[in-house]
């Protein structure tokens, strides 16, 4: 069930970002992103930073994950740019809600976000912290 949860949020946090990369000023190419997440009763050492890297264009900011049958369904709402920074909301078919919040420079990014979600009756809530920084050009 916690490794289930871990594994929801860090899909929240890719789609996050896919949807946040639509407008504000940042360099294509190869960026690493790095989510630290902080659930309630989990274990520190299980809360380790995860990082991918993801190649980055402007009609492609951040691909999305495949989804995988079963996996949950998210909506994106109430999504805002306002400069280089953008906030959002999320909806899963599950229940989950998220919240986050991401300021863009050109090479970098910083952001957060609350994600509140029920599992087997019990209210469960995850904060993520995200960071992105330019590589260089995508190779193919």
């Amino acid at each position: 069930m916690i490794k289930r949860s871990l594994a929801f949020a860090t899909v929240v946090s890719l789609i996050f970002a896919v949807a946040a990369f639509a407008a504000p000023n940042y360099k294509e190419g190869l960026w690493e992103i790095t989510t630290t997440m902080n659930m309630p009763g989990m274990p520190k050492e299980m809360m380790r930073p995860m990082k991918n890297s993801i190649c980055m264009t402007k009609q492609n900011a951040v691909p999305q994950q495949p989804q995988q049958k079963g996996e949950q369904q998210c909506k994106m709402t109430n999504q805002r740019t306002v400069g280089n920074k953008v906030s959002w909301t999320m909806t899963c078919k599950n229940g989950s809600v998220s919240n986050g919040e991401i300021t863009y420079s050109k090479t970098s990014y910083d952001g957060s976000q609350t994600t509140t979600t029920s599992q087997g009756g019990r209210q469960t809530t995850i904060k993520s912290t995200m960071s992105g920084k330019y590589l260089g050009p995508c190779t193919k």
